[in-house]
């Protein structure tokens, strides 16, 4: 479940959650305006942000996985 309808339907604030799960409203907004994948931030701070729902941590957990670089000839990743 996407991260901003998840906190929609909880009726909270980005604030509110935030301060639920013990992370920054700007680290909110950055996942759910996809400037960052929540998947970066943690399993423990997903489980936090779940909590905070009231939802399972799978249900914010993406199914695709994250997309790993390519290295070019002669380059290291």
């Amino acid at each position: 479940m996407d991260l901003r309808i998840a906190r929609k339907i909880a009726g909270l604030t980005q604030q509110e959650l935030a301060e639920r799960a013990g992370v920054t409203d700007s680290f909110i907004s950055l996942i759910e305006h996809g400037k960052r994948d929540i998947r970066t931030a943690g399993y423990e701070t997903v489980v936090r942000l779940a909590r905070a729902l009231g939802v399972e941590p799978e249900e914010l957990w993406p199914v695709e996985p994250l997309p790993i670089p390519i290295p070019r000839e002669g380059r290291d990743v």
